[in-house]
């Protein structure tokens, strides 16, 4: 029986609930800052209703910890990391942006560190219920702690995808998610907007000096990533919005250090021209 730790259980956090509790050999423990008494997730035309308890005072060992935090979010919570794990236990991050392994190799062999990439949008739609809109897909680096994370999931249950090139697909998801993201974000306005040559132009850009910043980084990106992102942009439905944009309209803090943000001071750190990247952050700010 191995013991398994989710700390932050918003959207992404009840998501991973639901399917870990499939798994009868492991046991869930779960950390929250504020109350919680039940996960609600709707997916298609099911409503899942799991009863939790908090082990916020929990002192056992665990084999993994899966941290769901919003960027801004991870510094106030080291601390209490710090109390629930030793040092045998793996992470997992589950956030937005790049270098996330960076915030825990002070005190967390970087071994033991595993960034994800999550594909499933979840939306909180009324108190305590998240809508989760399709299947889940989790991305990782293919290595010995990534197979290990795969067997915590019942097959099939998850889609967990192993990539040779991780890194690149991180920065293709950023560049990316930014880019949809900061514009919506500023409009208020979800994919309909790119209707608009004006942003439909600026996505362009956005993208492009991503993509000039990503490869100062020594990150190989394909020739026409800009085509095919534009293409990908086109495809998606006039009501598609983003995670920045749910934000925004419900007033909470932007996770900007995790998207337009790192992008920009990576590129001030290396010296590159992103007037675009350089406006529309300002404009989020």
């Amino acid at each position: 029986m191995k013991n398994i730790g989710i700390f932050g259980i918003g959207g992404i956090g009840s998501l991973l609930t639901k399917y870990l509790i499939q798994n009868t050999e492991i046991s869930c423990f779960f950390f929250n800052r504020s109350p919680k008494e039940i996960v609600k997730i709707k997916f298609l035309d099911t409503i899942d209703e799991i009863p939790i308890s908090l082990s916020n005072d929990y002192h056992g060992k665990l084999d993994w910890l899966l941290i769901c935090l919003k960027e801004y979010q991870h510094l106030a919570a080291i601390p209490k990391i710090k109390s629930v794990i030793d040092k045998n236990t793996k992470l997992a991050i589950f956030q937005n942006g790049i270098n996330l392994s960076s915030k825990y190799t002070s005190f967390v062999k970087s071994q033991n560190i595993l960034e994800t990439i999550i594909d499933c949008p979840v939306e909180r739609t009324e108190g305590d219920l998240f809508c989760q809109h399709r299947a889940p897909k989790i991305f990782l680096s293919k290595c010995e702690i990534a197979s290990e994370f795969k067997k915590l999931f019942c097959e099939k249950a998850v889609n967990v995808q192993l990539k040779d090139s991780f890194e690149s697909f991180q920065w293709i998801k950023l560049i990316e998610s930014s880019a949809i993201g900061s514009i919506q974000s500023y409009t208020e306005k979800p994919c309909l907007i790119f209707e608009q040559e004006k942003y439909l132009a600026e996505f362009r850009d956005l993208v492009e000096e991503g993509i000039l910043v990503a490869r100062s980084e020594g990150i190989f990106l394909d020739s026409d990533l800009k085509e095919k992102l534009l293409a990908k942009l086109k495809s998606y439905p006039k009501t598609k919005g983003s995670s920045m944009l749910s934000d925004k309209l419900a007033k909470r803090k932007l996770e900007l250090n995790a998207k337009i943000g790192v992008i920009k001071r990576i590129a001030d750190r290396n010296g590159l021209n992103v007037p675009t990247t350089q406006r529309v952050y300002k404009i989020l700010v």
